[in-house]
Parts: C-alpha cells; sequence; structure tokens
C-alpha cells in the first residue's frame, strides 16, 4: 500500500479539488492535467499530456480579447521572468463556447532556487458543478430551449414581464440585449442546418458563461438571443455588450475543415417608466436592426 507521500496519492489528492490544475515542464509541455480542467475545458487528460502551453489550445485570451498563445502564453511567461501571473480570462471550451476564468500560474523550483516547471490553475466564474445542476433542473421543467442550451422564449418572456413589474414599484435599472448571430442564412445555405445549430449552441453557452448569475439569457427567435441585465444602466449595458461582442468572436467553430466566422449584432435599451414588455423589444431590436443594415458585428445602445 503506498504511503501518504507517494506520487499515487498526491495525484488522487490533486484530483479531488474543484480547480483545474496543470503543470507544465521547464519547456511548457504539459505533464499533469487533474479531472477539473477535464471538467472546465472539455478536454481529457490523453488530449493534454504532452501538449505545449505554446499551441494556444484552449485559446485563453485576457479582458481585452488578446489571444495569450506562443511567447505570450501565462506559463511561459512565468517560466520566463520567474514570476506568478495572475489573470481574468475566458478559455474556449473543446465544444467551441468561451469560459470565463481566473487563470493563476507559480513557477515551481528546486532547492536550489532554478526553475523546474510551472503549475497552472483555472477557476470558472460560476461553479461547473451548480450550473450543471440548475440546467438540469430547468430541462426536467421544459424550461431550456433544445437547441441553444439556455432559456427558451416562454421563459424570457415571463422574466420581463416580472422584471417590469417589479420596476414600476421599486425602479431600480435594468436593461434589455437584443443579440443577433450575423449571416446565419449565409451559413445555413453553404454549410447547412447541422452548422447553424452547432453556432446557436455555442453563442448560447458563451453567452450563458458571459453574464452574471443574476442576469438571464435566452432564446428570443431563430437567430436572435434576449438578455436581461439586472441593476444595469444604459451605459453599464454598453460595456457588458461589447465584452459579450468580443468574447463570442474568440469562440472558434470547426465544420467540415472550415473554422466558420460568429459575430454578433447587438442592440439594447435601458428600461423606462410605464415600458411595456413590447416597447422594451421593439427598442432593442431596432438598435439590433441597424448593427445589421451596417454590416454587424457591432453594438449599439439606445439612451432616454
Amino acid at each position: 500500500m503506498p504511503g501518504m507521500d507517494s506520487p499515487e496519492v498526491l495525484l488522487a489528492v490533486i484530483d479531488t479539488l474543484t480547480v483545474g490544475v496543470s503543470l507544465v515542464d521547464p519547456l511548457g509541455k504539459i505533464v499533469l492535467w487533474n479531472r477539473h480542467a477535464e471538467r472546465l475545458t472539455g478536454y481529457l487528460r490523453q488530449d493534454a499530456l504532452g501538449r505545449s502551453v505554446r499551441e494556444g489550445f484552449l485559446g485563453c485570451m485576457d479582458v481585452e480579447n488578446k489571444e495569450l498563445s506562443g511567447e505570450a502564453a501565462p506559463a511561459v511567461t512565468a517560466l520566463r521572468d520567474g514570476k506568478s501571473v495572475t489573470l481574468e480570462t475566458s478559455l474556449r471550451h473543446r465544444s467551441g463556447h468561451r469560459v470565463p476564468a481566473r487563470l493563476q500560474v507559480t513557477p515551481l523550483r528546486d532547492d536550489r532556487g532554478v526553475i523546474i516547471g510551472a503549475v497552472e490553475t483555472f477557476e470558472e466564474n460560476i461553479a461547473v458543478s451548480d450550473w450543471e445542476r440548475r440546467q438540469g433542473k430547468l430541462a426536467a421543467y421544459g424550461c431550456l430551449d433544445r437547441a441553444s442550451g439556455v432559456l427558451n422564449h416562454a421563459m424570457m418572456q415571463s422574466h420581463l414581464r416580472e422584471m417590469l413589474g417589479t420596476f414600476s414599484e421599486h425602479p431600480v435599472p435594468f436593461a434589455v440585449l437584443c443579440v443577433a448571430l450575423d449571416q446565419l442564412e449565409t451559413i445555413k445555405t453553404r454549410h447547412g442546418p447541422g452548422a447553424v445549430a452547432s453556432l446557436l449552441r455555442i453563442v448560447g453557452q458563451t453567452l450563458e458563461h458571459s453574464l452574471r448569475p443574476t442576469d438571464s439569457i435566452g432564446r428570443w427567435q431563430e437567430n436572435e438571443f434576449l438578455a436581461i441585465l439586472q441593476e444595469c444602466t444604459s451605459a453599464e449595458a454598453g460595456k457588458t455588450a461589447e465584452r459579450v461582442r468580443r468574447m463570442v468572436a474568440g469562440a472558434k467553430i470547426e465544420w467540415w475543415g472550415d473554422l466558420l466566422p460568429i459575430t454578433l449584432s447587438i442592440g439594447g435599451t435601458e428600461v423606462r417608466n410605464g415600458d411595456t414588455d413590447e416597447e422594451v423589444i421593439r427598442r432593442a431590436e431596432t438598435g439590433m436592426q441597424e448593427c445589421r443594415t451596417g454590416g454587424g458585428d457591432r453594438v449599439i445602445l439606445e439612451s432616454e
């Protein structure tokens, strides 16, 4: 029976951690990949071990949506400079959607102070288990859109009406975004409905993971999502919309050897006194349509 300080026991302990853990050697190759790393990224241990962090296979991006690969990869930076690195990033899940995560890299040194590798830890902003549990319950009650995996039209309509009712008594600001996928008909014509289904799933899951737990995101129309941002002014909604637009643009979907581009047209508005759900949607969709007319990949927020 192995002792408590044996490599087997230590690896078993690392596998029980609720954060993703990756160990890289001095050349930047992955030599350890725990179970939570598998769960968070979709890449199994056998998919990750031996790969170089310089490849950027996780599509790591900083808050400015700058890709962190090659010599800019966080682990490479930590190995080169000998200093810990902590970043708010987003990672590309193996299925294509993006997952916001906090990444920390710490150099490892031997008794003489020589760097012998680095340990990476990454933790999703929303606990994976909590999110999966909630999704399972909502699916059981028929509240989710099957194609995208987010709330369906009926649930979003109920949420919006409830929020408007509360706003009439307690006018805490909130905003609504209409989010449309650009060029969806062109993609459908060229690549078929299967490609569209993959895009909807990737965009839906990226949006779900990009917003706060207090916000709501759901499928509204065929190529349109609706987001309700609680305690949010028009200016704050504009910043959120821009962040979401950039994050989705960093998602990838490979379809029969082709990389399909994903861009969004986003219109939004802050809710006003006396608004009905129809009026709020009309204003937000007007901005979204103006974005699409202008070529897409834009955000237009209507202010009062």
